[in-house]
């Protein structure tokens, strides 16, 4: 992601690690707004990140950086927490918080990472991957499903009378779909990984 907009990168769904689309319409955000904050994320790079998410390979294919603009809200129940984007069909992230830390969390149940490497036909018919024509093996190309979690964790940074941001992370994390029984080794984007981003905010709007 230099940074791009949440609304240009929306297509991108895990991709981008940012946005996720209610259908068919807006999904209110639960709970009292605490505030609107600009967020911003840079990735964490680590030897451990998904194989997509490592800048230089060839399957590259998630955002090194995004920005968006959300709100915090807390409520209905005493621990409850959401993070909400400012972009309609948004869904909201839902959580919990204690005191000013937030974990709150969306799951994309139809995700799928391009540029796979599947080792057979085998593994491609069992983990309902799609493949370009091929005659070779291993099989290049491929796009698989996957379930793409996003977990934002972090802390409301405190002024008087409100907030002035917002400091924390963001963590992807990457696995098969339930129900399928996958082969040793899966297609390689179907191995459960994760990569994060720093997920820091500054206050523009009040309660």
């Amino acid at each position: 992601m230099g940074v791009r907009r949440l609304a240009a990168s929306a297509a991108a769904v895990f991709i981008c690690g940012c946005e996720v689309y209610a259908v068919p319409s807006p999904l209110p955000c639960p709970g009292e707004r605490q505030g609107v904050f600009d967020f911003a994320g840079d990735q964490i790079l680590t030897p451990d990140d998904c194989f997509f998410a490592t800048p230089g390979n060839p399957s590259y294919q998630v955002l090194g950086s995004f920005a968006f603009q959300g709100s915090v809200n807390f409520g209905p129940g005493a621990s409850d927490a959401a993070v909400c984007i400012s972009v309609p069909h948004a869904v909201p992230r839902l959580g919990t918080h204690a005191g000013l830390d937030l974990d709150v969390e969306y799951v994309n149940l139809t995700g799928s990472v391009g540029g796979c490497t599947c080792p057979d036909q085998a593994a491609v018919a069992a983990g309902n991957c799609s493949c370009p024509p091929s005659s070779g093996i291993p099989i290049t190309g491929c796009s698989c499903p996957v379930i793409i979690s996003e977990r934002i964790q972090g802390s409301l940074l405190p002024i008087p009378g409100g907030f002035s941001g917002f400091d924390g992370s963001q963590r992807v994390s990457v696995t098969p779909p339930p129900g399928l029984v996958l082969p040793d080794p899966p297609c390689d984007c179907q191995a459960t990984c994760s990569y994060a981003y720093t997920l820091t905010a500054k206050t523009v709007g009040s309660r």
